[in-house]
């Protein structure tokens, strides 16, 4: 802290609108280790909430005006209504009002920033690129959408000024991604969800022309076919093309074709899903400088983010096992029931599935129905909502047509289920299903 005419200088007052969200409490952190005073509220307590109080940064439960007080800056997300007492607040003191894309575009700016965004593996991908930068001596900046044991915050890791990296998540749900301008940028893959939150498949298709065109050096997946980056992967084409692949229990062989000729990746997390976003990292890495080989070596100790394929019990005397993954569209479920099935092939597979959002569930009931049947037992709860109106929607619509299937209306049903030996329990989905797999474990462990 300086000083200036004998006077102490005042700290810059920045508060975060919802900052127990993934993205935003980040952000915060970001600006707190900058030297910021920062505050923020959210009425839901959360892990988030509870670690930024462990940092200092002034969380209230309510929202309220006088959080505002002395505030020289407020961020928020569109989903804050105008009504809120602090946007109100902010309005009638002419505080700085900035959207929390805008935040995080300007927190970017002095950054070298590696990006990763698509539909499907953005977490995992991200937190790949970050392992890997990590221990090729990068010491990168990283903002990821999920929590992950290689960041020292969980979500947020400060690194090197000297370095000037940052490794970050970008959402594509919402329009004003394509605003972003990152050095180097991988695309998993484009597939049409959140179309709700755009004008029509022309406007969702033309932010990702955008951001392409924003951006120095784009890797795409080359089966899909629909952009080609400066630098490709697949499993059937690409500059970087994955040949073969073998699973053994959490760990995989993987054999790539590359310009520089065939080479193995051990990887030590399971899932031809994650084979992929490795290939797309190796793709990155080694397309803009890194030696290969210290690329693919780089792997060694990668661990799976929060909630993907995340073995929360296992007792091996009973062979019951608890897995929790965040996997929301119909895709992710198939890859998620495929890989449970390598891993543990001689075991039950059960699936209790929670949807996300009423739009998706109109839109992907049927693909729905038909992957959830790759599990051997299924459960279905009611919709996780996430603000959206029911307009009459509910997830019985998929277990109409999957003989055996149960649909569980109240989630506190399901800690009347009989954990059977030798089975394996997936709770998936990106809602709140987890603090239920997480109270039925407390159960069993005592057991």
């Amino acid at each position: 802290m300086g000083f200036e005419n004998g006077k102490r200088e005042k700290k810059e007052k920045i508060h975060f609108i919802g900052v127990g969200g993934i993205g935003m409490s980040a952000q915060a952190m970001h600006e707190h280790f900058t030297g910021k005073e920062v505050s923020g509220s959210d009425p839901y307590s959360s892990e988030r909430t509870q670690y930024l109080r462990s940092l200092g940064i002034k969380v209230y439960d309510k929202h309220e005006e006088t959080n505002v007080e002395g505030v020289d800056e407020v961020v928020m997300t569109p989903a804050i209504p105008k009504d809120n007492p602090e946007y109100v607040a902010a309005i009638k003191n002419n505080i700085k009002i900035t959207m929390r894309i805008d935040h995080f575009r300007r927190i970017l700016e002095p950054f070298k920033g590696f990006a990763v965004t698509g539909t499907d593996g953005k977490s995992t991908t991200t937190s790949m690129l970050a392992n890997s930068l990590i221990n090729l001596g990068a010491d990168p900046y990283v903002f990821l959408g999920a929590l992950h044991n290689k960041l020292e915050h969980g979500n947020y890791r400060k690194g090197s000024e000297e370095t000037k990296v940052v490794v970050y998540e970008l959402d594509e749900s919402q329009p004003g991604f394509e605003q972003f301008c990152p050095d180097y940028l991988i695309i998993t893959n484009i597939r049409e969800d959140h179309l709700e939150n755009y004008r029509d498949l022309e406007h969702y298709y033309s932010c990702f022309e955008t951001l392409i065109k924003n951006s120095k050096f784009v890797v795409t997946f080359a089966d899909e076919g629909k952009y080609k980056g400066h630098a490709t992967f697949g499993l059937y084409s690409g500059d970087f093309k994955m040949v073969e692949r073998k699973q053994e229990g959490f760990r995989q062989i993987v054999t790539i074709i590359t310009p520089w000729g065939e080479k193995k990746l051990f990887l030590p997390v399971p899932g031809y899903h994650n084979a992929l976003n490795a290939l797309a990292v190796v793709t990155l890495l080694s397309s803009v400088g890194y030696n290969i080989d210290d690329v693919l070596n780089s792997f060694h100790d990668f661990t799976l983010p929060g909630r993907r394929f995340n073995v929360s019990y296992d007792n091996p005397s009973r062979k019951l096992t608890i897995v929790d993954d965040y996997a929301h569209t119909a895709e992710e479920v198939e890859v998620l029931l495929k890989t449970a099935k390598e891993v543990y092939p001689d075991r039950k597979v059960v699936v209790i599935f929670q949807p996300h959002r009423y739009t998706r569930l109109k839109r992907e009931a049927e693909r729905f129905s038909k992957v959830l049947q790759l599990a051997d037992e299924i459960y279905v709860t009611e919709v996780y909502g996430a603000f959206e109106s029911k307009n009459g929607a509910s997830a019985r619509k998929i277990v109409e047509s999957i003989p055996k299937a149960i649909f569980v209306e109240q989630l506190d049903e399901l800690k009347n289920l009989k954990f059977e030996d030798g089975a394996v329990y997936m709770f998936v989905g990106a809602g709140d299903i987890y603090n239920v797999s997480q109270e039925i474990i407390k159960v069993l462990s005592v057991q």
